[in-house]
């Protein structure tokens, strides 16, 4: 019976150090989304043919006059069939999930002794019309991990059918009736307590979860708890930290302090995801610590190589000292972490950078033209698609430059005259750098996932929204 515990490990895992702060993520499951999540963790679970030991069932009673005793030993469930399921949120509790309607086949050795009988044999029993019924707490403990406990149980078998396989079977037939009674009534007492061992089983098991992920070599992403789930009779909102962060950085930038996500009370998905803009901004500061943000611009102008020749369109002064088209290198790199505004259908990035222009007068030769330092600002929209030839969701995006402003421009040739102009430096951006930030974006992210579908993304003031159904 471990499959009820698992519900609650999959609503986490589907989730993510301070605590008492307002998380930057937050995950809203719906009634419907708990309702999916039962039934598909339930037949995976049952299509395993996974074989479950139950513990024996060992006593005295008194059989058709007789003080006999009575032993069921290797007992092991080989077949069940979960029948209808219900589930539904308890406010400011957990969960209550009901099983109705169930069969189970177990096989399982027997052996019965009296004055009379002393006989022994293997055994195929059926339980008929089994249901359970149980409530179950979730909250947070220290560090911010989830931990689950039984708070009720109730379970009953409505028949048993048993099957003598060895032994005497014409004594058997006369006290098949009084022992299958007890059999059942051994049953209906175990379900129940089997059920409870498995309970701490699955959180000892949450105890030593590490919700500080490591995405790459360079950025980690704390999905820890910052409270107890929020749970009415329609959801379950779990706040998680939501903090991106390198562990190789000197320090972690500007204080994280999200703003307050609330997600709107839906019917239309079973799972909401809020992500807020405090947490996107840990994100860039966390890829700007590791210096992943240095970007080769390579774009083909013209299906020829970028030359001082197409360059001189946005530059004139350097075709005097280039006149011949010579190889030409652009790189970009932040000088501080990306900041991201988000507004009610509106994401907006401010990137402030480098840009650095390099020519290659021959193999072993380089030479820096010119550095401009720029703070752009981009219009961003973002997109959420199911993966063509893979398994998952792939993200995509693209951005619309709004426009730059220089900070300062150095020309590496003292000769040179004059600074580079920011409406030139405007156009080389449109026509050179977004075609290539454009094109990565394009591309997607893939998002690995067999079981999310109906994906969409929504920007609200402060956060976004994810929106998924359960296939």
């Amino acid at each position: 019976m471990m499959w009820i515990p698992s519900i609650t490990f999959f609503l986490f895992t589907l989730s993510t150090n301070c605590y008492g702060d307002n998380p930057g993520a937050k995950i809203q499951i719906t009634e419907q989304g708990l309702q999916k999540g039962v039934e598909y963790l339930v037949s995976e679970m049952m299509s395993n043919n996974t074989v479950y030991q139950l513990p024996d069932m060992v006593g005295r009673e008194n059989i058709a006059s007789e003080d006999m005793s009575y032993e069921f030993t290797q007992i092991r469930m080989v077949k069940f069939h979960h029948g209808t399921i219900s589930s539904q949120w308890v406010p400011e509790t957990g969960m209550h999930v009901l099983m109705e309607n169930g069969k189970a086949i177990i096989n399982s050795n027997w052996k019965l002794d009296s004055w009379l009988i002393n006989d022994s044999g293997s055994c195929v029993l059926t339980l008929i019309g089994l249901s359970v019924n149980i409530m179950m707490g979730i909250r947070r403990i220290d560090p911010g991990v989830p931990s689950i406990y039984l708070l009720d149980c109730q379970s009953s078998v409505q028949d048993v059918d048993i099957q003598m396989l060895g032994g005497v079977s014409y004594v058997f037939d006369s006290l098949k009736e009084p022992i299958q009674d007890v059999v059942k009534r051994s049953v209906t007492q175990q379900l129940c307590s089997s059920m409870r061992k498995e309970v701490k089983k699955w959180d000892q098991s949450f105890n030593q979860l590490n919700l500080n992920l490591t995405l790459n070599h360079l950025i980690k992403f704390d999905l820890s708890l910052v409270g107890n789930p929020e749970i009415s009779n329609l959801y379950a909102n779990m706040g998680l930290k939501g903090y991106f962060h390198s562990p190789n950085a000197s320090h972690s930038g500007k204080d994280f302090s999200p703003a307050p996500i609330t997600i709107p009370v839906q019917n239309g998905a079973m799972i909401y995801i809020g992500i807020s803009q405090s947490s996107l901004e840990s994100l860039c500061f966390a890829y700007y610590s590791a210096g992943f943000l240095t970007f080769q611009v390579s774009h083909m102008v013209g299906s020829k190589e970028l030359t001082t020749s197409e360059l001189a369109n946005y530059i004139p002064e350097i075709s005097q000292h280039f006149p011949e088209p010579t190889p030409v290198k652009i790189e970009l790199h932040s000088t501080r972490p990306p900041l991201v505004f988000l507004r009610l259908n509106n994401m907006t990035i401010q990137f402030s950078g480098s840009l650095q222009t390099h020519v290659y007068p021959s193999k072993d030769k380089t030479k820096n033209i010119f550095s401009v330092n720029i703070v752009a600002t981009f219009q961003a929209s973002i997109s959420l698609a199911e993966a063509i030839g893979a398994q998952g969701l792939n993200f995509t995006g693209s951005m619309t430059f709004n426009g730059l402003q220089i900070e300062g421009s150095h020309p590496a040739n003292k000769r040179q005259k004059g600074d580079v102009s920011e409406k030139r430096v405007q156009q080389l951006f449109h026509d050179v750098v977004m075609p290539v930030v454009n094109e990565k974006l394009a591309g997607g992210i893939l998002i690995p996932s067999n079981f999310l579908t109906n994906a969409s993304v929504s920007i609200h003031q402060g956060f976004i929204i994810l929106a998924a159904d359960m296939k």
